[in-house]
């Protein structure tokens, strides 16, 4: 049985907010935490089965925790940890049963848990590093609803709720005395049949992913473009693929304390909602 999708698989759109060193690893004893929280709302609910528009709609939060840390004395190799909270609202009419009322159905659930490593090939003036992410649903989709039999499917679900592997490799670099800088990184993302909690007939394809951000740091204010996304290998009617970008920025506050905000619209998207996303943080880092 395939339980649709549902407009939750907007929440596994919010990854670009996400902290990522990029192409900058990290050395030994250094390390980057944030904590924050992103929205997400979509321009129109589109019903995962049909494809078409409806008067339903649906917001996203996501609470996580991140950290990056170096692990290794003699070359900088680092891992990078991600733990979400999700939650979904979906707001639906039924006037059978509430008239000219609405009705809301939310989920909260851990999120997907990704872990990552990461290793420099170059730390000059360019910056090169390859790396490896896998994705690992913390939830269980069959239980998503289910004390709610008529109305189960209405429920948001917080993901796809399978394994990702996704190497990728980052290049990036300054400008010599000018605070400006880039990094571009592109990554085979493959989706995996393996389903956590979740018996469902989904088979998803794999695609290429792709991140590119262009910043200055005049003093202590960070200000960044964000651009990312993937795009499908093969033609698929249920892997989604998009494109977003947008605006963040960081300011120091205090030794190493940083206060963050970002911005993101999705400029086009296919087998899933497009709209915009916004999210906040706070972070510390103790530098290379």
């Amino acid at each position: 049985m395939i339980r649709p999708i549902a407009a939750a698989v907007a929440l596994i759109l919010m990854l670009p907010a996400t902290a990522h060193a990029g192409a900058w690893t990290k050395e030994w004893g250094a390390y980057y935490f944030k904590v924050g929280g992103d929205y997400y709302k979509p321009g129109a609910y589109v019903d995962p089965e049909t494809g078409e528009e409806t008067s339903d709609s649906f917001f996203g939060q996501s609470y996580g925790l991140y950290l990056e840390a170096g692990i290794f004395p003699l070359w900088p190799i680092q891992v990078s940890v991600h733990v979400p909270v999700s939650i979904g609202t979906v707001t639906f009419s039924d006037p059978k049963t509430f008239g000219d009322e609405s009705a809301r159905a939310t989920t909260t659930r851990f999120g997907d848990l990704r872990v990552g490593v990461q290793g420099a090939i170059l730390k000059k003036a360019v910056q090169l590093s390859i790396g490896f992410d896998v994705k690992i649903p913390m939830y269980s989709n069959d239980r998503v609803g289910a004390e709610f039999s008529t109305y189960r499917e209405v429920f948001p679900i917080p993901g796809d709720g399978q394994i990702d592997l996704n190497p990728w490799v980052h290049v990036g670099g300054g400008i010599p005395d000018v605070p400006l800088w880039m990094t571009l990184g592109v990554g085979y993302l493959h989706r995996t049949s393996t389903f956590v909690g979740w018996d469902t007939d989904l088979d998803f394809v794999d695609s290429l992913s792709f991140t590119y951000t262009f910043g200055g740091s005049p003093g202590p204010v960070h200000v960044m473009f964000n651009l990312d996304g993937n795009k499908n290998f093969a033609e698929d009617t249920v892997t989604r693929e998009r494109v977003a970008l947008g605006p963040s920025f960081a300011v120091n506050v205090w030794k190493g304390l940083s206060v963050s905000a970002r911005f993101q619209g999705e400029v086009w998207a296919r087998n899933a909602t497009q709209g915009v996303s916004f999210g906040f943080g706070l972070s510390y880092h103790r530098p290379n």
